[in-house]
Parts: C-alpha cells; structure tokens; sequence
C-alpha cells in the first residue's frame, strides 16, 4: 500500500506549507469561509484574546522578543519550505490585499486597497483593484499593476522554472492587466473564481517575482524589499534569529515597537525562556499554560471552604489539606516550579482563544478492513466527540463543543454542523454496522474471560453474582489505569505501555472528591474528572504537559512514587511488559483484570455512596471490600506489565528484558525513532470475521509536546473497545510521524488537525479529494491522507468554487461537507486550544484566532 501511494506535489494541490509538530498537520495559512451570519452565536472572546488597547495607550519604543517554533525555511510564502514563521514574517513586512476578523472573514485592507470589487460577470469575471496611492515598497518604487502581473505569472503554473508550491486560483486568471492608470489592477479570469480575495496575499515585489533565481534561491535567506510596517533587517541563523526592524517608508500608523525579534525556542525549551525573561509572546503548550497560570494566582489567602466546620476545626479534613498542599510542594518541584519560577512567570498573561484549526480521527481507506464504508462509519459512530471536546477544552475553560462540519468552524459565517449524515454516537448502530460487514461478537468467550479474570484477582467472596452485576459496566469495555485517577497510578505502563495513563470514554459515573475521607490516599478524580474538564486535586490542567513530570517516567526506570499508591504496586521489574515483547494472552490477560478492577472500582463507589458517610453500616463495608478487590486486580495486572510474573517474559533475567535494558541505554528519543514493534493492543469482547479479529492499527507521535493527543488516542481506543474493536497502538517519533506515516498511508487510524478556512472551496478541495492513479501506477491522493473520496464530492468542490453567488455556494459546500461525513473517512473531533503567554505590559498581541495580527498596533502599555 505505502509503496504505490504518493501525494501530490503541493504546487498541483492547497496552498499550504505544512507544519508538523507535535503529532499536529497545520497547513498555512488558516484562512476562513462565505455565508451569512449563521454560525456567529458564538462570543468573539471565545476566538480571540490579545489584551486589545488604544495605540494612545501604548508608548513608542521597544523591542519584542517572539518566540517561534524554527528559522524560517524561507522568505518566500510561495515555496514548499514556507513555514509558520514565514507566515509570520510575511504579515509583518508584505502587503496583504484582505486581511481576516475574529470570525475569519476576509475584510479589504485599506492600507493597501482603496477598492477591490468583482466589475464584470460576463462574459467573463472581471476583478478590478485599485492600489492606495500611498503604497510603496521600501526601494521607493510604488507598487503598481506591474507587481500583480509578475506574481501570476509566476504562480499561474505555466512556467516551470518557478518552484512554486501554491497556485491555486492562480491558474484560474485568464490575463492581469493595467487599469486607467499603474494603480488599477484588472484581473481576468478564464473560469470563474468565487475565492478571489484569496489571491496576491501576500504581495511579493516585481523584483522577486519576475525572477525566476530571486524566486527560487535569493528570496529564501533574503528580503531586502517590502511595504509593510516592518522590514527584514536580519536573518542571523547562527543564533536562530531574525530581527524585524520599524519600516522608515511606511505610510500607515507608524509601528509602536522598534523591533521585534523572532527567537527560534523549541516548544519543549518555552517554559524555560519565560522563567529566564528572554521572550515576550510565546505559544505555550498545556502544561505550561497550567504553570504561568498558577503563577499568576501565587499568594492568595486560603478561603473557607464549604468543608470546613463553623467553630473553625476541620479535624481529619485540616490533616488531608496538610497532606494535599506537601503532595502539590512535592509536584511543584518535580516540575521546577520553584520560587524563583513562579516569581518571573507572575510577570506574564496567559492568553487562551479556540484556534482556528481542529483535530480529526483520520480513517485510512485505501486497503483492509477500512476500506470497507460500513466499518469505517462503525467506529466513527463509536467515538463520543462530545467527550473528547471535553477532555481537551474543559480543563482550559475554553468552550467545549465537537465539531460539526469539516469545511467552516464555529463562529464563522454559514458554519452548520452536518454531523447527522453520519449519525449521532450510537454503539448499538455501530455494532449492527459491523454486523452487516460480516464481523460479528463472540460474546461467549468474552464473558468466561471476563469471569476468570476476576476469579483471578480475588473471587467473588461473600457477594453474589446479581450484586456485582449491577450497575457494573457492560462487558467488553477495557478499563485502564486512569479509572483510579486521572494521572494513574504512578509508573504504571497503562495503554501504551509508556506513558502512564489509561484512558477511557471520558464519561465519568462517579465523580468523588478529590480527597478521599477515609484516609486510604488521595482519589484526585478517580473516574476520569479530568477528561470533563474538571482541574486535578493540585489545580493542574487536563493531562500533565511536563515532559519531565516523575509521573510520566518515559520508557525507563522505577515509576514515581508520591504516597498515593503506597502498598497498591510492587515495585518496577528490569522492564516493562512491553518491551520485552510479549503479545496475545499476556495483554489480554492484564487488560481483563484492569477491566475487573473498574468493576470493583464502580461497585465500591455505588457502596460509598449508599453509606453516607456511616462507616459502622454494611454499605460502608461492602465500599472497603470492592475497593480493595480492585486495589488487588490493578496489583495483578502491574506484576504482569512491569514484567514480575514469574512465567513471562521480562521476569528473572528473561531475555527480553536485557534487551529491553539494553535498548532503553540508547536513550528514549533514538529508541522512538526506530521502535517498529512498540504495539499495544487493546482487546475486549472483540468482533471476528473469518476467525480473526478486527484490529486496526492506531498511530500516535511519541514526543513529549504529543501527550495531549495520546490522551485522546486512548479514549478513543476505550470507545472502539465497547464495540468489539480492538486497537493496536503503535508510537513513533514526532520526526517520522507525518512524512513516513501519515502521507505515505501507514496507518489505519491517526489524529492530526486541519486549520480552518476562509476559502474552503479552494483550501478544502485537495484535502478531500478523491485519489487519482498517476501514470506510473501510483496512487496521488494530493492531501487527502484518508484516501477516502468520491466523484460527488470532487464535482461539488469544483462547482463552489467557480459560484459567485455566496448563498448558491455555501449550499454547494454543505453538501460536500455532507458527503464528506458519510464517507466516514474523516472525524472532526474539537477545536484545538490557543494557549499564549505574554509580557502583562504587552497589549493588542496573545492568542489571535482567525484575526490577521496588526503589527503596527502592538507595544507596551505606558
């Protein structure tokens, strides 16, 4: 499969430059869509937070030190190695024809246009611009007609010597044109182009374009010309810099800084440069999102809570607060939150908006069991979206809702959520659909299984069947470690074999306090509260972020302990279950008593409950019993994953724990590259077709940024688990994630996301594109890394993007957008979080959205 699949060249597909960080597929830029205002019920503050202030309120002077991902791989926006960064650079130093509001819609930028309108429908579409009077590169030299004729013709995909890598639009333009005079622009189009205001953003000079070398190789290191607030004085690799400096020819509001300066900080080193004060606006990630925001909240007095008792006494409560402030000392430092920390991060803001971009279950239907609609529509029926939004937003207060449409996001005019053309989450339509695929459950075998699992960790004692089975979760759900607490029991390998964490639907049936009253240890959210966007006992967001965290100990060494767990797990073996190779019954047998220990889990919670608060009742007794049956069955499932049963692998000197010790001294990120066999499967209750199971192959990015989204790739495996669909979980390096995996169809499921965009038409079409055999055989699938389409689609997307009319068109793209979730190839999950740190004396920058950044309106506040 992946030797005969290729995708497109970009110069033949979106116009995008792909950024892949983090498990994260971002094609640049994040344009938005058409419409009326259907889609704008959500508040503007939801998609934006910049700390906006009047430029009478900002003083002039100063330097801005933005952190970014890497060096720009150019300056030229047009070429394959555009980036993020270029991106950046391009709206500070070039003229943009349309810039983006906070909802994504494209406004004229009178700073460069004093009209642009379509002037003639027929026989042709005629587009006339006319160029503000003022606007002038930094040469001196006003940019004129000239400009707009040398970037199409560079662009139109007429001239090979051009290295382009976007043209789309471009190649639509039947001729560009001087006007009246050298300021009007006339653009004719020989097919009609409904995306227009897409078009000569950015503007590069004639002298750029109308080289070929300067298009290819001079503009990648150098810009020596531009028409923007901004200009280019510096590119200083060595250093992994480039230094913008105030535009002297500029004829807009003057900048308010005098410099800004984009430092090259990898994500993983962002914590650290804003500890140390060396920038001033960085994109952070979660964790330490959680981290500056904690900071900012340091100091404040301890208010009574709803725990505390009239007279002032709190008696084992006080004890516990005690207990659970060391507990938060104990994390602070394993994370570097010392006091010297906590007092530089106190001078920044975090900002927090949706970004305009989501994060999809990708479905590859090119060959095996997906390639069959019915299963593919199975398990996207399989996936609580809703949970998963929660999971990720929640924890972040940002607003939570799934995604609905693949095209437009929430808040952007004609967004419509046309998720009903799939069906809403519905396990029994799933498991019907698999049925009618031919893979249908052998619900016999799973229930013995089930059974001698729990025979195996400790009987059925004095309890009869009928108590243990009420209200217990249905069989064939695998239950993991994150049921006895969203960060798990510490070290424990959990899903992945990795990580720590266990996952589960996110739909919590208990959700108790995070401090346990009967004195056994800390429950922090036993029941998943995290995954529904309820913070930690110790305030921390969502999944923890912190690479470096004792409770996400990597591939090796002893788990962390913090006395939570104390007397619940032996200790660490030379290797971890997964290492050491072990398959089949093995896994199997510790995911079964994992799923008993959830049993007991809600059976002890439902008891507690009952009690009230009486410990002296049977209720109460009943509570200890299953929780400590539970406790029994996680230590049973440990000693066989930590490799400490004495008949598996892993266990005394076995083999395949020296190898797996050997391996490890490596050093994780070498292992992760080159980890081919790091599978772990989950299994429950599975379906069969023929005899075999139907197991899908999950790939997820292994770097430490990644945690996030194996959060989610684990519940989702939960989820296909209640329907007979097991999951074999592969990990891989960030390196290797995208171009080895994800391009080349490696995969079978995987999590990447997609920005949103003003032109889906245009933007959107490549992505969902039905793949064409090429000449030599291959399969080009252009972006559509699914490679799930239909004619339908394709005839749809070509038709709205030739419509002139917004209404005709946006119902042209629901339609697609409709067709696009009954194939079932794509699942939009959630609208990812923008999470950005800033100076507090920084105004009118932070967490953007869709809003194309001014930045002449950016400084520091008098």
């Amino acid at each position: 499969m992946t030797d005969h699949d290729k995708p497109a060249r970009p110069a033949r597909g979106r116009r995008i430059a792909a950024l892949v960080a983090a498990g994260v597929l971002l094609p640049l830029p994040a344009l938005a869509g058409c419409g009326d205002d259907g889609g704008r019920e959500a508040s503007v503050t939801e998609f934006q937070d910049i700390a906006p202030a009047p430029r009478g309120d900002l003083r002039d002077g100063g330097t801005l030190r933005w952190a970014i991902d890497a060096m720009p791989g150019t300056f030229n926006a047009f070429q394959a190695d555009a980036d993020a960064a270029t991106t950046r650079i391009a709206g500070a130093v070039l003229p943009s024809m349309f810039t983006l509001d906070a909802h994504g819609t494209p406004q004229r930028n009178a700073d460069y246009l004093d009209a642009a309108d379509v002037s003639a429908r027929d026989p042709k579409q005629v587009v006339t611009y006319t160029i503000n009077s003022k606007a002038r590169w930094s040469d001196g030299t006003p940019i004129t007609a000239a400009d707009f004729i040398a970037q199409w013709t560079a662009l139109r995909g007429k001239d090979s010597a051009y290295w382009t890598a976007r043209n789309a639009g471009y190649d639509r333009i039947g001729k560009v044109e001087q006007g009246a005079g050298p300021r009007e622009v006339k653009v004719t189009f020989a097919r009609p182009y409904a995306d227009w205001r897409s078009l000569f953003t950015p503007l590069y000079p004639k002298s750029v374009m109308g080289d070929a070398n300067a298009f290819n190789d001079r503009a990648r290191e150098r810009l020596t010309v531009g028409a923007g607030p901004f200009l280019v004085q510096q590119r200083d690799a060595k250093r992994g810099r480039v230094v913008l400096a105030r535009n002297p020819k500029w004829w807009g509001a003057p900048a308010k800084l005098r410099t800004i300066v984009l430092e090259a900080v990898p994500g993983d080193k962002r914590a650290a440069a804003l500890a140390a004060g060396t920038v001033d606006v960085a994109a952070v990630d979660p964790g330490v999102a959680q981290r500056v925001g904690s900071a900012a909240g340091a100091g404040t007095s301890r208010k009574a809570g709803a725990g505390d008792r009239a007279d002032g006494r709190t008696g084992a409560r006080a004890a516990k607060d005690d207990a659970a402030k060391k507990d938060t000392a104990k994390d602070d430092a394993a994370k570097g939150n010392t006091a010297k920390e906590a007092a530089a991060l106190r001078g920044y803001t975090l900002h927090k908006a949706l970004e305009p971009a989501y994060t999809q279950l990708a479905l590859n239907g090119s060959s095996g069991p997906l390639a069959d609609d019915r299963v593919r529509r199975a398990v996207a029926r399989a996936i609580d979206r809703q949970a998963l939004a929660d999971t990720v937003l929640k924890p972040l207060d940002l607003p939570s809702r799934a995604v609905g449409s693949h095209l437009l996001l929430a808040g952007q005019p004609g967004y419509a959520d046309h998720s009903d053309a799939l069906g809403d989450q519905d396990a029994g339509s799933a498991k019907a659909l698999l049925a009618d695929a031919g893979w249908k459950a052998d619900d016999g075998d799973g229930q013995q299984a089930e059974q001698k699992s729990e025979e195996k960790a400790g009987g059925r004692g004095g309890e009869t069947a009928a108590e243990e089975k009420a209200g217990a979760p249905a069989p064939g759900v695998w239950r993991g470690v994150d049921d006895f607490g969203a960060s798990g029991p510490p070290g424990g390998t959990g899903f992945s074999g990795h990580s720590g964490h266990s996952g589960h639907s996110g739909q919590s049936r208990h959700a108790t306090n995070p401090r346990d009253e009967d004195g056994e240890g800390s429950s922090r959210n036993r029941s998943g509260g995290a995954a529904h966007g309820e913070r930690y006992g110790d305030g921390s967001f969502g999944e923890r972020a912190d690479s470096g965290h004792a409770r996400h100990a990597g591939h090796a060494g002893a788990p962390a302990r913090d006395g939570r767990y104390d007397g619940m797990r032996p200790a660490a073996a030379e290797a971890p279950l997964s290492f050491t190779g072990a398959v089949g019954s093995e896994v199997q047998q510790a995911a079964l008593l994992r799923q008993s220990a959830g049993f007991y889990k809600d059976a002890a919670a439902r008891a507690k409950q009952k009690a009230d608060g009486d410990k002296k009742s049977a209720a109460y007794a009943k509570y200890k019993r299953y929780r400590k049956r539970a406790a029994r069955a996680l230590r049973a499932a440990e000693r066989i994953e930590t490799g400490q049963a004495a008949d598996l692998p892993g266990a005394g000197g076995h083999p395949g724990a020296r190898h797996a010790a050997a391996e490890r001294a490596l050093g994780a990120a070498a292992h992760a590259a080159r980890r081919p066999a790091d599978d772990t499967v989950v299994r429950a209750g599975t379906v069969k077709k023929d005899g075999k199971p139907l197991t899908l192959r999950f790939v997820l990015p292994d770097g430490a940024g990644s945690q996030q989204l194996r959060t989610v790739g684990r519940r989702i495996a939960t989820m296909l688990a209640k329907i007979g669909v097991q999951t074999s979980v592969q990990r891989v390096s960030d390196a290797s994630y995208f171009q080895d995996h994800i391009a080349s169809g490696d995969f079978d499921l995987a999590l990447y996301s997609w920005p949103g965009s003003a032109y889906p038409a245009t933007d959107a079409r490549p992505i969902y594109a039905k793949p064409q055999p090429a000449p030599d055989g291959s399969l080009t699938v252009e972006q559509n890394y699914s490679r799930v389409g239909t004619d339908h689609i394709d005839q749809l997307f070509d038709q709205a993007a030739g419509e002139l009319d917004e209404s005709s068109a946006r119902t042209l793209m629901d339609q697609a957008d409709a067709r696009i979730w009954a194939a079932a190839g794509s699942v939009p999950l959630y609208q990812r979080p923008e999470l950005v740190a800033t100076r507090k004396s920084l105004a009118n920058v932070g967490a953007f959205g869709f809003t194309t950044p001014r930045f002449q309106d950016i400084g520091y506040k008098k």
